[in-house]
């Protein structure tokens, strides 16, 4: 038995001294750059023990870096099985298991490793080095946008140490990007609770409250964000644009400003810069700002589409300029999208058709006003209708019109050619675009082309500048036939009353008794616009009017006046106007007794060159007469088409003088003020402008013509 035992233990050691030798020389060729001779001699070891770990760990470590690293995985498990007390055997499979994107297989790896019972040390040495590694991982597939991958490692990560606030903050961060919103609160919450002071994870909690629409409290993350790190320019830009949207315009300029101060190269803050700008008239900078957020991203959608939209507000661009803009803008980010491929869809002509609406503003918005009677009153017999939700907040008016889809799909958390293919599986025939340019547009949907006939409508008063866009849905108010055609790449379709039907909204108050002048002794002109569209023409021609009238008063509301850096803007810019100051009532915009305002106004003065939407048929509908200026184009058109529906066209002017002539006349004869304002209501009532089920039916025979256009069209495809 001795004897036995003792040739065992020398044939060990006659073996392992080869493998010593060939490791030796392995290392001696790798220091000098010999790899092929180190190579040979990590496989001479092997081939002289096939279950030597070492010799297999070195030949892991040696092909990874010179082969591929799936070359190396055989090897690294051949050294785990015959040395599993080695802990960097285990981390060496592991890492290399991550980068092979087996995360799966390299979670359970170290989840093994964990139980091993090695010292505590040495193990959360190992633990450490993997769980920064699989974090580094992860935060370059979530760079690269590669949310699931990145999704599946933070995931691992916080698997090993559910202390680690940075991957559950980039978990919380990429659920939010990913549409799953509840998630997203949880995990950056937790993040928060790991680390309290850590203002990066309050300036995400911020963002996601942004789109979640809860702005109380996106303020109140992104403002302690704020204080924990004054220099944290992302939590400025974010703060100025939710600032912007509940119209603190002289505290949203001021963030964005200091944002761009700490990282000039920061385009977001550029382009929330210029939505403050262009909220407070300021237009010329406003562009100036888009154009600089261009410089840095041109390929940027979102400073593109505001850039558009702050030229449609500027009275020195004409609507030449903003169509060839409009144009630049689907050449280079648009029509390189379009899908080339036949539509499957049934071309019978007769058939029930199926509409698509693609809308951010399937909410508490404007449009919302517009779109919903006309839901109402469409007929769901002809037409099946989809809504595609773009915008992740929904609200109670969101509730209400969701039954008036046969279908709803909310999109924010979808890419364009994902939302563009769930269109496609959906089998629409129209695809609307209820957007334009305007907040929350997805309009690179709709370059991908989706549907076979595709039309904008309601949300943005000009050409999109997409080919793959076929109709902009209008009427001869809006559009007269020769003065705008040439200036859409889509083709207008004029509808034969109007483009859309008002609604009053259920709570809105009486129509004052009698006109402010009974009371007051004195004419007081107002204007409920929105700042940014009134030009400085506009203003001058209100001056104008004081002037022919020296007892009359003009009552304005602009967003922030009670700020007095912003109010020292406005009233400067009306004194430059020629305005008398001492005639002019500012009042803030304001949400709730909005109508109420109304009772303040004899006659209102539509803005130019951007007239007014809503608020006209507003003004229209608390029974105040309105004086506008007919344009060229549909954003200047806006009131002779709302005028028109109701009968009362005599108050559109053609020139700026025409326009300050008539708002004189009608001031200087009382007893006519009176009869005008008398019945309004009823008038506008029983126009056009709210006959909702003519309407809708000539929407849906449009739609059918449409559709008929097409199938002539491709017969032979």
């Amino acid at each position: 038995m001795l004897e036995h035992r003792t040739t065992r233990t020398a044939g060990r050691v006659s073996a392992m001294e080869p493998v010593e030798r060939y490791l030796a020389k392995a290392a001696t060729h790798r220091a000098a750059g010999r790899f092929q001779k180190a190579r040979r001699n990590l496989q001479l070891a092997i081939e002289a023990a096939p279950g030597h770990a070492e010799a297999h760990f070195e030949l892991g470590v040696f092909t990874s870096r010179t082969e591929a690293p799936a070359s190396a995985v055989p090897h690294f498990v051949a050294a785990l099985r015959s040395a599993p007390e080695r802990p960097a055997y285990w981390l060496a499979l592991a890492s290399t298991l991550l980068t092979l994107n087996r995360v799966s297989e390299a979670r359970a790896l170290m989840e093994r490793f964990r139980g091993q019972g090695l010292p505590d040390t040495e193990t959360r040495a190992v633990l450490k080095d993997f769980i920064d590694q699989a974090f580094t991982l992860g935060r370059a597939h979530y760079d690269a946008n590669d949310l699931p991958t990145a999704e599946l490692l933070f995931d691992l990560v916080i698997g090993l140490d559910d202390t680690h606030a940075n991957a559950t903050h980039l978990a919380g961060a990429a659920a939010a990007r990913s549409g799953r919103h509840q998630q997203a609160y949880d995990l950056l919450s937790i993040a928060i609770y790991r680390e309290p002071d850590n203002a990066a994870f309050f300036s995400s909690l911020g963002a996601l409250l942004i789109t979640l629409g809860d702005y109380p409290g996106a303020i109140s993350a992104l403002e302690k964000a704020i204080t924990l790190d004054p220099d944290l320019a992302i939590a400025h830009s974010n703060l100025s644009g939710v600032l912007q949207r509940i119209g603190q315009h002289a505290s949203a300029v001021s963030h964005a400003l200091r944002s761009i101060e700490l990282n000039p190269n920061f385009f977001g803050a550029h382009i929330n810069l210029g939505c403050g700008l262009k909220s407070l008239g300021r237009l010329p900078e406003a562009i100036a700002s888009f154009d600089q957020a261009l410089a840095l991203d041109p390929s940027n959608v979102a400073a593109h589409s505001n850039r558009l939209f702050a030229k449609l507000y500027a009275e020195g661009v004409p609507p030449t300029e903003y169509a060839a803009d409009a144009r630049s803008f689907g050449t280079r980010l648009a029509d390189p999208l379009l899908r080339r491929r036949p539509f499957a869809n049934d071309r019978d002509p007769d058939r029930r058709l199926r509409v698509g609406f693609v809308s951010g503003d399937l909410c508490t918005h404007a449009v919302a006003r517009f779109i919903e009677p006309f839901l109402r009153h469409f007929d769901r017999t002809r037409f099946e209708t989809r809504a595609y939700m773009t915008q992740a907040g929904e609200d109670g008016v969101s509730a209400r019109l969701r039954p008036l889809f046969d279908g709803w799909h909310n999109i924010a958390a979808l890419d364009d050619d994902a939302a563009a293919d769930l269109i496609e599986a959906d089998a629409i025939d129209i695809l609307v675009d209820l957007s334009g340019h305007s907040a929350g547009h997805r309009l690179l949907i709709f370059a991908r082309k989706p549907a076979p006939v595709q039309v904008t409508w309601i949300g943005h008063p000009a050409t999109t500048g997409l080919r793959a866009m076929d109709y902009r849905l209008s009427d001869f108010g809006h559009d007269e036939p020769g003065l705008s055609d040439t200036l859409h790449t889509e083709t207008v379709w004029r509808l034969p009353g109007v483009s859309a039907t008002y609604e009053a909204p259920g709570d809105i108050p009486p129509v004052r008794a009698h006109a402010p002048f009974e009371d007051n002794g004195f004419v007081t002109f107002g204007t409920m616009n929105r700042f940014e569209k009134i030009g400085d023409r506009a203003l001058e021609t209100w001056a104008d009017i004081l002037r022919a009238l020296p007892d009359a008063r003009l009552f304005m509301v602009a967003a922030d006046v009670n700020s007095p850096e912003i109010r020292a803007q406005v009233e400067a810019r009306l004194s430059r106007a020629g305005l008398p100051l001492d005639r002019v009532r500012l009042h803030p915009r304001v949400t709730s007794g909005y109508y109420a305002l109304y009772h303040e106004i004899d006659i209102a003065l539509d803005s130019f060159p951007y007239n007014g939407g809503t608020t006209s048929c507003d003004t229209l509908a608390m029974g105040v007469p309105l004086i506008v200026l007919a344009g060229t184009h549909a954003a200047a058109r806006t009131g002779i088409a709302a005028l028109r529906a109701i009968g009362l066209e005599e108050f559109a002017a053609a020139t700026p003088e025409d326009y300050a002539a008539r708002a004189v006349a009608l001031a200087s004869d009382l007893d006519r003020l009176r009869a005008i304002r008398s019945g309004l209501r009823e008038r506008v009532f029983a126009s056009p402008l709210m006959d909702h089920a003519r309407f809708a039916g000539e929407v849906g025979d449009a739609f059918r013509a449409m559709w008929r256009r097409w199938i002539d069209a491709n017969r032979a495809a």
